[in-house]
């Protein structure tokens, strides 16, 4: 069914038909509600397959003085601050392709539109890795996880996703097309805009395309699964580990509330209060049995209840369990995810924290945690407790230890009323930038941190 329009959303909507074609262009109740940002339903969605269509899309908002909402998978779109207002939603989902695999230079140039999970796959094909493994890759597209910096745990060895992305192409609110960066490693003069596109939440530009650094496939990966019956033994595996000369892949930490969905994969059974440090090791057949060895070793120092040593597709296997447990909560409507990140000395304390914290208000708070980075995720039900509470107690603590805590996903009508955002100095300043990049606010509004824009 389609809604009657105003002339004004009529001439918008017979323009961007004119852009990308009468297929490509819907206005039909069932689409837009798909599309839904925070209680918001557009009143059209137009589906680009090309950077040159979305400039002239974003163009054609400004004159008409209509704000878009970028849309990739719409599996990140309730994190952060709530929209002040979607007219239309350029989704990307057409833009989903591979435009140039250079294995000599060890780099892929990839649509925003395609899905991590895709591209992973075909990457395989060929013998190649790329190190970006957020927690949504089965859904989620890779412009949508650059616009809101999301990594996952092989940043350990791999740095987060503004490491390995060495260019973008975008276009800017005003609906220029800028391409920045390149396939080398040093191709920056000046300020570094791909850097600063990516965590903007599309209120500076839409990524329309990104080249990425890959590697080849490591001859061994193996995961260390480490059961303690606290995180105190954990926690000292980790630190010993940053102090030590080993490489692992990622090391995670993740307990019972967690734990438990990875049982079927073949994680094993944790106590109450028990831990499990997952711990990847992949490279030549010597070193992984080096890794091996030492981690295991050092875990039995530190009172290790069992040890669980995936090879090959079991660790995908124990991965995927991993990916899936984490979109499951995320996606949840009534669960709160928060993000706390403290320095890496104080994880442990912050951990402890977050788990006093559940039992002062008597709800269970799950809790994962990227031991090397300093970064826990929480979750708890807000049907069980007052969120407020909960969350005002968090940032006190992080802020305590010189971190902070913020949520990242959580009921609309907390997002709407509640502090999402950590305080910080430098909000006015990035208003100021979204103000003179976007004089109309026409991209996102109001998703910039600090408030509205």
């Amino acid at each position: 069914m389609t809604p009657a329009f105003s002339a004004e959303q009529s001439a918008f909507s017979q323009r961007l038909t004119e852009i990308v074609g009468s297929a490509s262009v819907s206005t039909d109740e069932r689409v837009t509600a798909e599309h839904t940002v925070d209680g918001l339903k557009p009143f059209v969605v137009v589906f680009a397959s090309s950077a040159e269509q979305v400039s002239q899309v974003v163009k054609a908002g400004n004159q008409f003085e209509k704000t878009i909402v970028p849309w990739g998978s719409g599996s990140r779109q309730s994190v952060g601050p709530c929209l002040a207002r979607a007219d239309a939603v350029i989704s990307l989902k057409p833009m989903n392709k591979i435009i140039e695999l250079d294995v000599g230079n060890y780099t892929v140039q990839v649509e925003a539109g395609m899905v991590n999970r895709d591209l992973h796959r075909q990457l395989a094909e060929q013998g190649l890795f790329l190190p970006f493994d957020p927690f949504c890759t089965e859904t989620s597209t890779i412009g949508g996880e650059l616009a809101t910096n999301v990594s996952g745990p092989s940043r350990a060895a791999y740095g987060t996703a503004r490491d390995i992305v060495l260019g973008i192409t975008a276009v800017s609110p005003t609906g220029d097309i800028i391409h920045t960066g390149g396939k080398t490693m040093k191709n920056v003069a000046g300020i570094d805009l791909g850097k600063l596109l990516i965590g903007s939440q599309g209120t500076l530009g839409i990524i329309t395309d990104t080249v990425m650094r890959i590697f080849p496939q490591a001859e061994v990966n193996r995961s260390l699964l480490l059961a303690f019956p606290d995180a105190e033994d954990a926690f000292q595996v980790v630190s010993r580990l940053l102090a030590s000369k080993l490489t692992p892949g990622s090391v995670e930490l993740v307990d019972r509330l967690v734990g438990h969905h990875l049982e079927p994969a073949g994680g094993p059974p944790l106590e109450e209060n028990g831990v499990l440090l997952m711990v990847s090791i992949s490279g030549s057949r010597e070193d992984a049995e080096r890794h091996q060895k030492d981690i295991s070793t050092l875990a039995e120092e530190n009172k290790v209840d069992s040890t669980v040593i995936l090879d090959g597709t079991e660790v995908n296997g124990i991965e995927n369990a991993y990916h899936q447990a984490h979109q499951s909560l995320f996606t949840s409507p009534s669960v709160v995810q928060g993000k706390a990140s403290v320095p890496l000395s104080k994880q442990g304390e912050m951990f402890r924290a977050i788990k006093k914290t559940g039992s002062k208000y008597g709800v269970p708070v799950g809790v994962t945690v990227h031991g090397y980075n300093g970064i826990l995720y929480t979750r708890f039900d807000a049907s069980v407790a007052d969120p407020s509470g909960i969350i005002n107690d968090l940032n006190g603590t992080a802020a305590g230890l010189d971190g902070f805590f913020m949520v990242e996903a959580a009921p609309l009508q907390f997002r709407k009323n509640g502090a999402v955002l950590p305080p910080r100095s430098d909000y006015k300043l990035m208003r100021l930038l979204k103000n003179s990049l976007d004089p109309r606010n026409i991209l996102n509004p109001g998703k910039l941190v600090g408030g509205p824009g």
